[in-house]
C-alpha cells in the first residue's frame, strides 16, 4: 500500500523540559487503521498533537503524501486531509449537533455546508434525530459520535482519534470500534491511539506500542495485528 502519513525520528517535548518522545517513527498507509497503544503517560496523545501540528517538534519530519507539513499551523494541515479527534473538549456543548458540524468545515470554504452535513447525517442517523439538540445533552457515546462527524466533515484522507472510547460503556465501546471501521472501508485512512489494546488491535491493520521516550526494533502478533514495538 501507499504511504499517506510518514512521520521520521520525531523528537517532542514541552518548553524547557526534556523529551516526551524521542526518535519516533511511523507510517500509516492509504485505507489503514493503524493503533498506537501504551501505558498512560507514555507520550501517545502528545505523538498525535505533535502530528497534527498542537505540538511543535524539535526535530524530525512530517509527511502526508509527498509534502512536508512540520511547521505548519494545525488549520494547514485540516486543508491537507487530516482530521483529529481530541480525548476531551472534543464537541461545544453549548451548540447545536448542527452547529457543530457546521464548524467542522470552518477550514475548508471550497466544501458545502448543507450537503456534507446531510451526508453525514446519513451515515450517522442518531444525530440526523437530535440535530437541534444542545451537544452537552448528548450521552457520553453520543458526543464521541458527534467528534467523528465533525471530523469528516472537511472529507479528511487520514483522522487521528485520541482515546475515541475512553470512559464510555462496554456497549458504546463496540458501537465506537464498528463506526471508526465504516469510516476506514469509506476510504479515510486512521491513526488511533487507545487503551483498550485488544480490542483497538482486532480492527487494526498494524500496531506500534509506545515505551517511554526510547525506541528499540521489535515485531510480535496480537489478534492479527502486527505490533511493532517503539
Amino acid at each position: 500500500m501507499t504511504e499517506l502519513l510518514v512521520a521520521e525520528k520525531l523528537a517532542v517535548g514541552y518548553e524547557a523540559d526534556p523529551d516526551i518522545l524521542n526518535d519516533i517513527s511511523l507510517t500509516v498507509s492509504h485505507d489503514e487503521i493503524v493503533a498506537v497503544v501504551g501505558s498512560n503517560g507514555a507520550g501517545k496523545s502528545t505523538l498525535l498533537k505533535a502530528l497534527i501540528g498542537l505540538v511543535r517538534l524539535r526535530s524530525g519530519s512530517i509527511r502526508l503524501d509527498s509534502t512536508f507539513v512540520e511547521g505548519m499551523p494545525p488549520s494547514e494541515f485540516v486543508k491537507r486531509g487530516m482530521g483529529y479527534v481530541p480525548q476531551s473538549d472534543n464537541v461545544f456543548e453549548s451548540l447545536s449537533v448542527d452547529e457543530n458540524l457546521e464548524i467542522g468545515l470552518r477550514s475548508r470554504s471550497d466544501i458545502a455546508l448543507r450537503p456534507r452535513r446531510e451526508e453525514l447525517y446519513s451515515s450517522f442517523p442518531t444525530l440526523a434525530e437530535r440535530r437541534r439538540q444542545k451537544a452537552g445533552s448528548l450521552s457520553g457515546g453520543e458526543r464521541q459520535i458527534l467528534a467523528l462527524a465533525r471530523a469528516l466533515m472537511p472529507r479528511p484522507r487520514i483522522l487521528l482519534l485520541d482515546e475515541p472510547t475512553a470512559g464510555l460503556a462496554p456497549r458504546f465501546v463496540e458501537r465506537i470500534l464498528d463506526q471508526i471501521q465504516a469510516i476506514n472501508r469509506s476510504g479515510v485512512a486512521v491513526l488511533m491511539v487507545e487503551q483498550h489494546t485488544a480490542a483497538a488491535l482486532n480492527i487494526s491493520d498494524r500496531g506500534y506500542l509506545l515505551r517511554g521516550a526510547t525506541s528499540e526494533k521489535a515485531r510480535a502478533i496480537a489478534d492479527g495485528a502486527t505490533l511493532t514495538i517503539l
